[in-house]
Parts: C-alpha cells; sequence; structure tokens
C-alpha cells in the first residue's frame, strides 16, 4: 500500500528510483496477493464468516489476512526511516509540507475513486452474501477517513479500507513522533526508546480492551495496531547506515518465516485450545497481543530484504509489478468479488473464482495506477523538486552557508531509500 521505492533526498522526499530495495516491492507484492487470497476464500463461502474453519485448508487461508500485518510494518520502516535518519545525523527533518503532499498524492486519489467505485458497484446488491453496506448517512464518514470511529460503519462497504483509515491516522502521528526523536540523542539506543514505548502502548491499550466487549472501534484503532508500525521503525533505527552480510539475512530470511508461520499456526489452534489452556483465554491473550510475533516475523524479512541485493524472486519482474499495484489491487479487489457473486458470476469455489476474479481485478488495479496514481505521483514529484531547489538556492545565497544539501556540519545526507 506503498508508492514505488525512491532515493532519500535532503528533505525526505522522493525523486529517483533506487533498484537495491525492489525487493520489497515483491514483499508488498506478496502481501497484496495474500489479502487477495484470503478474500476469496472468505467471499466464496455460501455465507461468508471468516471464523467458520472447518478444513486445513481453511485454516491456512484465514491466516492469508497475515498480509495486512505485512503492510503495516512496511510503512513503519519506509516511513520513518527519513525522520530517523535525520535525528541519528544530525540533519534536518523532513519537510512537513513535502511530507503532507506526498502522503495526500499516494493515498487520497486512488482511494477516493476506489470508494466511489465501491459505491457505484455494491450499493444494488443489498442483501448479497458478503455485502455489508452502511446506512447512507455514514458515508461522509468514509470520505473522511473516520469510517472506523463508528460501529455502524467500520467494516462496511469496502471492508479492507478500514486499514487505509489505521494508516492515514499512522501518517498524521508520524511528524510528532518524528519531532520527539530529532530531540532525542543521535544514538541508536535513545532513538529506539521511541518505537519501543510505542509497543509497550500499544500492547497496554490492547489490554485495557480485553474482555470488556468494546467491539472494532476499538480494535481497528491506530492504538491497537500501533505495535506493529514500531516494528518497522525499530528496524529503521537498526538498519541506519549499516549493512548485513550474506550469513546474517540468510538468518534473518529463516527467522522471520518461522515466526510468521509459528503465529499463524498457534492462531489456527486457537478453537481447540492449546497445552492445555481453554479457548477463552488464549483468546484474551491474542486480543492484548494480537500479530506481534508475525509482526516481529516481517520486521525480520524486511531487514533482510533491505540490505540484500535484489532477490531473483521477489526482485522480478512478477512480484514488482504485483507490488507497484497493490495498493489499487488492495483496493478493488472486494469490490469486484462482491459484484462479480451479487451477479451470479463467481464460483463459489476459491481456485474457480480466482481464475474468474484475477482478469478483472488486475485491469482495475493497472487502470488505476496508470491512470490515477502515477499521474498525481508524478506531479507531487515536480512540486517537491522544485521547492528543493529553490530552499537550495537559498541556503546558497546565505553568507557562511555550507554548499550543496549538507547538514550543518558539512556532511552529506545518507542516499538511502524510502516510500514515499
Amino acid at each position: 500500500m506503498q508508492a514505488p521505492d525512491v532515493l532519500q533526498t535532503p528533505d525526505a522526499s522522493h525523486t529517483k528510483h533506487d533498484r537495491r530495495m525492489t525487493s520489497l516491492d515483491g514483499l508488498r507484492g506478496l502481501a497484496a496477493l495474500a489479502v487477495f487470497g484470503f478474500h476469496l476464500w472468505l467471499y466464496t463461502m455460501p455465507a461468508p464468516v471468516a471464523s467458520d474453519r472447518s478444513s486445513l485448508g481453511d485454516y491456512a487461508a484465514h491466516e492469508l489476512r497475515l498480509g495486512v500485518v505485512a503492510f503495516f510494518v512496511l510503512s513503519g520502516f519506509l516511513l520513518s526511516r527519513p525522520w530517523f535518519g535525520a535525528a541519528l545525523d544530525g540533519r534536518r527533518p523532513p519537510a512537513l509540507g513535502a511530507y503532507v503532499r506526498a502522503r495526500v498524492a499516494r493515498v487520497a486519489p486512488a482511494y477516493y475513486v476506489a470508494l466511489i467505485g465501491s459505491i457505484v458497484l455494491l450499493w444494488g446488491l443489498a442483501g448479497t452474501p458478503g455485502v455489508r453496506l452502511p446506512p447512507a448517512d455514514e458515508l461522509p464518514l468514509f470520505f473522511g477517513f473516520a469510517q472506523n470511529f463508528s460501529p455502524a460503519s467500520v467494516l462496511k462497504l469496502n471492508p479492507p479500507m478500514w486499514s487505509l483509515a489505521v494508516e492515514v491516522c499512522f501518517y498524521a502521528t508520524l511528524p510528532l513522533l518524528g519531532w520527539l526523536a530529532v530531540r532525542l540523542p543521535p544514538r541508536r539506543s535513545a532513538q529506539a526508546l521511541v518505537p519501543l514505548a510505542l509497543i509497550a502502548a500499544g500492547i497496554l491499550f490492547n489490554w485495557s480492551i480485553a474482555g470488556h466487549g468494546l467491539g472494532m472501534t476499538f480494535s481497528k484503532s491506530l492504538a491497537a495496531m500501533i505495535p506493529y508500525f514500531a516494528l518497522g521503525m525499530l528496524v529503521a533505527i537498526a538498519l541506519h547506515r549499516r549493512g548485513l552480510g550474506a550469513g546474517s539475512r540468510r538468518g534473518l530470511l529463516a527467522a522471520g518465516l518461522v515466526l510468521v508461520a509459528a503465529d499463524a499456526c498457534l492462531k489456527a489452534a486457537v478453537p481447540a485450545g492449546v497445552g492445555g489452556l481453554p479457548a477463552a483465554e488464549l483468546t484474551e491473550w491474542f486480543v492484548i497481543f494480537r500479530d506481534l510475533p508475525a509482526a516481529a516475523g516481517f520486521a525480520l524479512l524486511v531487514a533482510a530484504l533491505a540490505t540484500a541485493p535484489r532477490s531473483p524472486v521477489l526482485g522480478g519482474r512478477l512480484l514488482r509489478g504485483l507490488g507497484t499495484i497493490s495498493y489499487p489491487l488492495y483496493l478493488w479487489h472486494v469490490p469486484v468479488l462482491l459484484f462479480l457473486r451479487g451477479h451470479g458470476m463467481l464460483p463459489l469455489d476459491p481456485l474457480l473464482a480466482l481464475v474468474v476474479a484475477t482478469g478483472p481485478v488486475l485491469a482495475l488495479s493497472a487502470l488505476s495506477w496508470f491512470v490515477v496514481e502515477r499521474p498525481v505521483l508524478r506531479w507531487s514529484a515536480r512540486r517537491d523538486e522544485r521547492a528543493r531547489r529553490e530552499r537550495r538556492e537559498r541556503r546558497e545565497r546565505e553568507p557562511g552557508a555550507v554548499s550543496g544539501d549538507g547538514d550543518r556540519h558539512g556532511r552529506r545526507p545518507e542516499l538511502g531509500t524510502v516510500r514515499a
């Protein structure tokens, strides 16, 4: 759900494509496919209920939901890097105006097109299994990314959009966290206090709501999800100006995959209870810690992939292409599935449904990317580049100014990568 890889510029805006981290595009593509697969399984049920699992295949398909956790970890890593890089290097933090403009350009146009498209495709399909429409007077909440704040609108219309509401809350919070980071000592141990505090706060929040029946307006909030973003932020701090050897990368990949698989297997075992603990008690623990093991696993995978040459698989053309259109794919796949089902065109078999739905989903996703997203992102990049050039020229005209884009000590900024 992020933009393509770009070089970090002095104010952390986006400019050029970076081939070193294209494997993260592939990871994003896999995450989008996982979420697509989860909803294929869900919406081909006679009565779509995610808790209705009776076979090994059902349990495996249900855990494809973890693709959303991967997106949150990636956001925490990629978007926090400029702020922590500035704090650790003692240079200027990202320009707030450029940051806001980049976030709006990245998220809003495609979101609003998909939102209107969801209303057009689904509003007349009330009664179709899986279609859950909000009251008409709740629709303005969707246009303000506020649907998670009302029980009548959360997970309604286009359910995956709940995560966009959480992402936007994170975008709004990140400059405050960055402001705090640049005021802490420029040491990794000091900077790590920010994400560690967020992890503790998120666990405490989830503990406070566990067992109280407060509903999804609490569980689908940034406060509940912030530990996932924070784990990505920890990776951003740990990797700043660091590389990893091939052996270390292999170890991180193996450990990450084990953690993700362990989390999925443990969640699948909940209905029967584990280790003598009743399912109800296990469920409460899972409300508190949620999918932190999987998030930690994804964080290790991100660390390994971000420091490695391009993977022949994840960095290949297919998965990189899917990563490029992962955001519109994420936005459009459920409306397409439900539209097809509402008109009797979706087979109630996941594999057959995959054959029928993949073409329309990819076509709409590519159309959104080429017609809506890419032109807006290019406009935003040109505007930011012009603003940077003007600021650089003003600084160079000042008496005693450091030539170029160095920090206050005359050092050149790091050329890392961010998603912008």
